[in-house]
Order: C-alpha cells, then structure tokens, then sequence
C-alpha cells in the first residue's frame, strides 16, 4: 500500500477539477492526495491565517515545479487560462524542528527564495513576490534554473548544436543593437570560436611602456595576438594616451620641453583616484613628493631640424610618494610602494645643455614659482563632479653632490649642509661636538651674496676667508634649501673611500695629500687590488666604464655587493697589511673596524625603517673617531662626512626613518631610458619632436594606473613584496647571528618595539 501522508498543514485549493488531473499525473499515491484534497475544512479564515506561522512544504514545491513544466507544455490558450487561474497555498505550522534534517535546511532556502505578501484588495489571492536571480545563494539559483536550463537543452537537441551554441545565439541576438562588443563574443560562442579577451587601453599603454614598443612592434604584435588576445587598435591608445598626458611646452631661452608641473599634479591625482575609487573622497589632501634635477651625459647628436651640438642633457622629474587628508588626523590614504623606482618617477622637463650655473638660471627659477603656488595656495582638481583640494609639500633631495653645490652658489664649499670646512671635519673636539646643520639656508645665502659680490662677477675668493665666505662663489639659483644629501650618491663615494684608503695604506703612506712618487706607488697598488677583487670576487670596481665614454665601472649595485657581504669585503680587507701603529693596533683591524661600521651606516641611512637615531650617532661619531685617531693624516671626502655627521640629525627631522624614501636613484636610473627612447623609440625629424617623444614615453611608463599592471615581485621566504634578500624574517630566523648582525639590528627601533611588545 501507498505511504500515507500525514496531515500536517493547511490547504487552500482553487479549480479543484484543475488539481484533481494534476494529482492523477504526478502522485502515484491517489488515496493519500483525494485525502489531502479533501482536507478543505482546516482551512481557517484570513484573521487567522495571519497570525499563524506559515511554512511551505518541500514536497509541494516540488509537485509545483513539475505543474509548471506540464502547463508550459500546453499549446491552447484556453487550456492556459484554466492553468492560470489555478493558485496553490499550502501553510506549513509545524514546529520546524520536527522536520528531518534536510527538510529543515530546504525550507529555509524555499522561505529565502520567495516571500508571500497579502494584497491590500479584499477577496483577491496572495501574491508571492519572487527574490531577484543574483541575490540567491547558489544551491537556490541552480535549481530555479532548472527548468530553463532542462529546456534549453531539450532545444539546442532538437537543433542539433551544443547548448553553449545556443546560448551565444541568444547573447548575440539580445545585444545586437545595444551592446555590439558582447554581441560579437556570442557569435563567437555561436561559431565555436575562441574568445579573446580584449585588453583596456591602460592594459595595452602599459605593453607599450614596459616592453618598449612603438606603433610597428605593437601591431605586429596585436596581429600576432589576435585569436588569443585581443589589443586596441594602435590609434585608440594615442588618443587615449594623449589624454593623459600633460600639454607639452617649448622652453622659451633654451632648446628643451617641459611640462607645467601645476598640470602634472591635477592629472596624476585624477589618475590616483581613478585607480583608489571610493577611497578617495571628496575633501582636502595634501601630497608629500620630491623632485629634482641631473645632468645626463654621453647622448647622441642626429641630423635633425634645430639640432643643439651637445652631447649633454638635463632632465627635471618628481616622485609623488604619499597622500593623505588634511583635516582631522593625517591619514594616509595612499603610500608609494616603491619610491626609488625609476618607474614612479614623473618628468616636467628636458633640455639640451650640461649642468652649468648659466643653464640652471634660466630652467630652474619658473618651476620654483609653481612649487611655491602648489606648496602654499594648492590646486583645485575636478573629477566627474567632486571636487577635490590639493596641496604639494615637496622635497628637493633628488640632486647629486654638484647640482646641489650649483644651485646654492656655494661652488667652493665642502658640505651643503654646513660650514664647517674639511679641517675642521676631521677634529676629533669637533666631532665629539657635533656638526650642527644650519647657517647655510637661502635666506643666509643670499644676504651674504649681496655683501660679497663684486658687481656681477660673482664672489672673490680669498686665502682663509672660508668662514667667512663658507664656499659661496655665486649667487644662489634656487629658491628652496637641499632637503638631504644624495644617499645613493653617499653609498658610491662611500666605497670610493673606502678604496682610496686601501689603495694608501697597501703603497704603505699615510698621508692625505700624494707627491709624484706616492702617486706611483698608490697607482700600483691600486692595479693589485683591483685585479685581486675581481679575481675573487669576479667583481670589476673603479674601471673604466666598458661604453669608453666616461664613468666608472661603480655601479651602486657593485657599492653594495663589496660594502654589504661580509664575505665579498673580507677581500678588501685582506688588501691592508698588518702594520701596527702608536696606539697599538694594526692597520687591518682598524681598517676592518672602519669599513663594517661605515657598512652598517650606509645600510641605516638607506633603509626606510624606524631608526634609534642616539645609537646611530653614537656609532658614526666613534666610527669617525677611530679613523682620524689611528691615522690623523687622513681627511674624510664630502660625502663621507655628510654621512658620518648628519645622518642622525637628518633621519630625526623624518621622523625618525630612514632617508631611502628620499634616495635621488629614480632619477639616476632614468638616464640609460633616456638614452634608449632618443635612440630607438622616439622620431628624429626635429629636436622638439624627438624630445617631446622622449618626455611622453617618460611619462606615460609612471602613470599610476599603467603601473599597477605590473607584476608584483613577491618574496619566496615570506611571501610578501619585496625581494628575497631584504626579507627581515629569513635573516632574523638565520642560524648564524653575528656581531655585525646583531648591531645592524640595534639601530632600528621598530625590531626593539616588536621586542619589547609596544
């Protein structure tokens, strides 16, 4: 016998003949359904019905999906109409928890699917307001989907294609009119052709940029691509690139380009918050950047319309490195994750010329003008609407140890950052003292100008009037004062030192200053140490540059492998010969001694953590102490005091973090990419359109949102960005834990936080 059904609800049934044919097809239970049928007489009035908890059977759900199934089968209109008006209401009030497991958990997903709402018409029938598709979890949206999907391949049989051929007609057919790209993709689904995903414009900008291709390479390339890939037509990225892109100026004085740096700001944050979205809100912001200029040397000279017959360039850029909001607290709500990338660095300006106070006078005094507008009064940047407030506080620091001596007029002078001389660098009184930076601002500058110059020839120097003068020979062409001094700068002509006081002490001479036979002596001992660490190390240092157009073979990677690998600088160190001197030490320990702490320094001063600036103090004044203590003919080079010196002080007016934010190195390495767009990628009809090429490829490559395709160099210790070699946590779980190590890891004072749990 059939199983019975229990009687467990309430059943209202309308056109009982309707239901009667229903029950006889679906239900193999006929005397289980005539009972539930008949159960009429439960059925209590609306007040009641109301205050009743309704649930809906699943079983019923189930007969109701097979009734819609037959009822779209049916081909007489009369036949649906007797469909239509046949309505099913089946309120469940048993306790849920009596229900089997799985029943429980379908009528939660069937109340979820639907919601059922008395209309406000008295006598009519309750209308059940189906949930939208997308809001379903998916357990309930495939099997809404059901019956659609069952007769699209019911039909898709009858033709005689796959269901997916199917559906692609109907997507091509449906946004034929509105939506032509998605209507291709269905006739490609239609035709059983692949679909190539089509790249956005800032997608094919960053192919363009990254891969250095110009119009020839990147259509080959979107031909060769295109049943795989689908690239823009070559004229969209223009116009879409041209969009972009600042207007670009002739210099008016001199043979360059430039960019209104006013322009630059406004488009790069529109970009910014086109790429950060909703987390840029319209109010006031405050940009924090830096900028400067180097001169670029060993260029080509072309035959072109308005060619200048130098060799020589200068190129002007600024690195944005965050933005936060002005008001209430200073959050930041974007931070540059790599600001001494050559791609993050933003050009404003090249000019043909080598770097000359002439030159500079001329360049340099309209862009002050625009900082100072974008530093004091801000910018106004519109974006679909919202309006936005923004001000630029900017940091002069990307300039080399001679840009910086030009553009303070102070030509003769030993540091930029005080006015101390070279003798007085190396007094050990003084330095116990401190060299305290001042004293030499533009404002002081500039006053003591008007009383030294004669006329316009500039300032005489005399014998000892260096206090008095402090190195200034000229008048002073910019109009901020030098943030830092160069830091990767610092690490080459740190090495360098270190190399010059080798090259001394293995001719076996102390003193600074060489006569013709100590210039002997040092040059032969220079060729041994040289062959010894490249024969050790396979390392060329202090060469000739293999191009044979000027330069060194020091690259700041070649700085770091001697000074950074304890193994690499122990070849060095092995050069020094094991003289002992008056104070009882050998010149090998000393020098061991010097050359580890001087590396520890430079890794401090370039890194962009929290510093513990009185351990670093402490560690550059004993440093330089030792040094002129054991060999008090030895004097220290500019860069070398500026390091030994300054670095505390400067790195607690950052707040107390390393300067490596600050590091001129964008600017350094966009020279080799100005040589390679001048060359190859960049039109040579004119001067001015072979620059103008030049400083759009630039600037293009640094657009924020160009960049943000770019695959991120991920760490295989720890898994975050950044390169194996700088990952903290490999060193810090390394077995070996050495002196050096360990006091490399005193001077930081977020490793001691995490100590200490603050």
């Amino acid at each position: 016998m059939a199983e019975e059904v229990e009687d467990t609800g309430q059943c209202k049934i309308d056109n009982g003949e309707a239901w009667e044919r229903y029950v006889k097809r679906f239900r193999s239970n006929t005397e289980a359904a005539e009972q539930f049928i008949a159960d009429e007489k439960l059925v209590a009035n609306e007040d009641q019905m109301r205050g009743m908890k309704k649930k809906r059977v699943n079983r019923m759900g189930l007969l109701r999906s097979k009734w819609a199934k037959l009822s779209r089968a049916r081909k007489s209109e009369q036949t649906k109409e007797t469909f239509q008006n046949f309505k099913l209401e089946i309120f469940f009030d048993r306790d849920q928890s009596d229900l089997p497991e799985n029943e429980q958990s379908n009528v939660e997903e069937e109340e979820a699917d639907s919601e059922e709402l008395e209309t406000s018409e008295p006598g009519n029938k309750r209308v059940r307001l189906v949930s939208p598709l997308n809001e379903l979890s998916p357990r309930q949206t495939q099997r809404r989907t059901d019956d659609l999907f069952s007769a699209l391949r019911e039909e898709a049989m009858k033709q005689h294609i796959t269901t997916t051929q199917l559906l692609g007609y109907l997507l091509h057919r449906e946004n034929y009119v509105h939506d032509r790209p998605v209507a291709d993709i269905g006739m490609k689904l239609f035709q059983q052709e692949p679909v190539a995903k089509e790249l956005s414009l800032d997608e094919a900008l960053y192919m363009i940029s990254a891969y250095k291709l110009g119009r020839s390479g990147y259509t080959n390339l979107r031909f060769d691509m295109k049943k795989r890939v689908e690239f823009p037509a070559y004229y969209r990225v223009k116009q879409h690139k041209d969009l972009i892109t600042p207007q670009i100026d002739s210099l008016s004085e001199v043979t360059g380009v430039s960019f209104s740096l006013v322009a630059s700001v406004q488009i790069h944050f529109k970009r910014l918050i086109t790429l950060l979205g909703i987390a840029l809100q319209p109010g006031s912001y405050t940009m924090v950047a830096k900028e400067g200029l180097d001169g670029s040397g060993r260029h080509a000279i072309y035959n072109q319309l308005g060619n200048v017959e130098t060799h020589n360039m200068i190129i002007w850029m600024w690195v944005p490195l965050s933005v936060s909001q002005s008001q209430g607290e200073c959050n930041e709500v974007w931070v540059e994750g790599a600001p001494c990338s050559p791609d993050a660095a933003r050009p404003i300006m090249i000019t043909m010329g080598k770097e000359n106070s002439e030159l500079l006078a001329k360049i340099v005094p309209p862009v002050d003008v625009e900082i100072g507008e974008l530093q004091q009064n801000g910018v106004t940047v519109e974006d679909n609407g919202k309006m936005y407030t923004l001000k630029v506080e900017f940091h002069r620091s990307m300039n080399d140890g001679k840009m910086q001596k030009l553009l303070l007029g102070r030509g003769g002078g030993f540091c930029v950052l005080c006015p101390f001389s070279a003798d007085e660098a190396v007094s050990p009184d003084q330095i116990k003292d401190g060299f305290e930076i001042g004293n030499v601002d533009i404002e002081t500058l500039n006053a003591l100008y008007e009383n030294l110059a004669d006329d316009d020839k500039g300032v005489k120097k005399h014998q000892g009037d260096y206090k008095d003068r402090m190195g200034l020979t000229q008048n002073p062409i910019s109009a901020y004062n030098v943030a830092t001094f160069p830091i990767l700068h610092a690490l080459l002509r740190g090495l360098d030192y270190c190399l010059k006081v080798a090259y001394k002490l293995n001719a076996g001479f102390t003193s600074w200053k060489e006569d013709q036979k100590q210039k002997t002596k040092k040059k032969e001992a220079k060729k041994r140490i040289i062959a010894m660490i490249k024969a050790k190390t396979g390392i060329a240092v202090d060469m000739p540059d293999a191009v044979g157009a000027g330069g060194t073979s020091t690259t700041g990677n070649t700085a770091r492998a001697l000074l950074f690998d304890p193994e690499k600088r122990q070849v060095l160190i092995e050069c020094i010969p094991q003289k002992v001197r008056r104070d009882q030490e050998c010149d090998r320990a000393v020098y061991d001694e010097f050359i580890t702490n001087l590396s520890i320094i430079l890794r401090v001063v370039s890194s962009k953590r929290r510093i513990n600036t009185e351990h670093l103090d402490h560690l550059c004044k004993e440093t330089a102490l030792k040094l002129v203590s054991h060999w008090p003919g030895f004097k220290f080079t500019p860069s070398v005091h500026q390091v030994l010196a300054h670095s505390a002080a400067l790195i607690s007016a950052n707040d107390s973090k390393g300067l490596g934010t600050l590091s001129e190195e964008p600017l350094e390495h966009n020279n080799k990419n100005l040589r390679i767009y001048r060359e190859h990628l960049a039109r040579k009809t004119t001067q001015h359109a072979n620059l103008s090429d030049v400083i759009t490829r630039l600037w293009n490559k640094s657009d924020p949102i160009v960049r943000s395709f770019q695959h991120a160099v991920k760490c295989s210790f720890c898994g975050e960005e950044r390169n194996v070699q700088s990952c903290t946590q490999k060193h810090a779980r390394s077995s070996c834990f050495s002196l050096e190590e360990h006091l490399l890891a005193c001077m930081f004072a977020d490793d001691q936080d995490q100590e200490t749990g603050t």
